[in-house]
């Protein structure tokens, strides 16, 4: 493959909530709720103050303790019972936007979140997101509108069920399989470094398709994450070495388009007009809870994916559920503009959608 060298800005707009989680949860023992924000001390700065004030011993009790009350669990719980008042252990802190879970009017002073997923960070403690997580989007758009990589190679089956096969153009080297670098030829930096201030709490919730052209409710589920808010401006580079890989990203927001309209008659039809966001810009999603069809090649996946995880998810109906969540925009500046990102009264969002543009720059 000849070497053709060109560099592109990638600039990506969240038009609602993004989570790139880095694996990890904070549980209600690392975290406050108080004064309509949540605080995440640092830990070691936290138990080494502990240790200082003579309440080592009583804080690691604490946290191998689990207490049959969920108040009693929270760390909340343990500053108010040793009368520690101090809130200056580091870390940071996110405001509410009034969405993070369902009303509860017995412990809604103490807060009703359990376990919040964390935002992906760098050594610094900044949030950001990898390369690797926009690379992995903007595979599934270009192996889902490339009519020579759809074909029955991109299945295969294993002892238990048939699998789509998202490696069937590599990133990289394998043993035993012929290399195509294509994708290796795409470089993906990593985004800028973001602020806690971009960071909101988002709830899952799930929306099944209508039936008989009755619409359903969204249902709330305990399942919480640090996200991006939208209006979230992110930016990242692209480098090519190629000239196959320089085309393929110079036209990506016209295969992003092509995505999009296929994935909308295949699965955003089947719900309310008003859960679906319009685009402004390239469509593209991004990050935990957008939805499986985002994620892979759905067109072949279709029955594939649904034998594949009614094993452990029973309750899959058809195509599943679309994902959502609820948000406000953060910032006075940005309010008008975000009565434009959602057609619902209810706040919602679809999970993981964002737009972009891209434009070639000079190395």
């Amino acid at each position: 493959m000849k070497t053709e060298y060109r560099a592109f800005q990638f600039s990506l707009l969240a038009l609602a909530p993004i989570h790139i989680g880095n694996g990890e949860k904070y549980t209600s023992r690392e975290f406050i709720y108080e004064n309509n924000s949540y605080y995440f001390p640092d830990m070691v700065k936290f138990y080494n103050r502990m240790m200082e004030n003579g309440l080592g011993q009583k804080f690691e009790c604490f946290i191998q303790e689990k207490k049959s009350s969920a108040e009693e669990n929270r760390l909340i719980s343990f500053l108010n019972d040793n009368s520690i008042s101090d809130r200056n252990f580091g870390g940071y802190r996110i405001i509410e936007t009034g969405f993070e879970s369902e009303k509860n009017d017995i412990d809604s002073k103490l807060g009703t979140i359990n376990e919040v997923a964390k935002f992906m960070r760098d050594p610094f403690g900044n949030p950001y997101i990898p390369g690797s997580s926009l690379k992995g989007a903007i595979r599934t758009i270009l192996l889902n509108t490339n009519p020579h990589w759809i074909n029955e190679e991109a299945i295969y089956k294993t002892k238990s069920f048939k699998v789509e096969n998202m490696n069937i153009i590599l990133w990289d080297a394998k043993t035993k399989r012929k290399f195509n670098n294509l994708f290796n030829a795409i470089r993906v930096s990593d985004s800028m470094t973001l602020c806690n201030e971009n960071l909101i709490i988002t709830q899952k919730w799930d929306l099944k398709r209508m039936k008989d052209d009755e619409p359903t409710k969204p249902i709330g589920l305990p399942l919480y994450r640090e996200s991006l808010a939208p209006l979230t401006k992110i930016n990242f580079k692209i480098r090519t070495s190629s000239k196959e890989a320089g085309e393929l990203i110079e036209n990506l927001g016209v295969q992003s388009q092509k995505f999009y309209k296929e994935y909308e008659r295949f699965f955003l039809l089947d719900y309310p007009e008003d859960m679906i966001q319009d685009n402004i810009q390239y469509p593209i999603y991004l990050g935990a809870g957008s939805g499986v069809w985002t994620k892979t090649l759905f067109k072949l996946a279709n029955g594939i994916l649904q034998d594949r995880y009614c094993s452990n998810t029973p309750n899959m109906d058809g195509k599943g559920v679309l994902k959502l969540t609820k948000a406000v925009v953060m910032g006075e500046s940005q309010a008008e503009f975000a009565k434009e990102l959602i057609k619902n009264t209810e706040s919602f969002y679809e999970m993981g959608k964002a737009n972009f543009m891209i434009k070639e720059i000079t190395k």
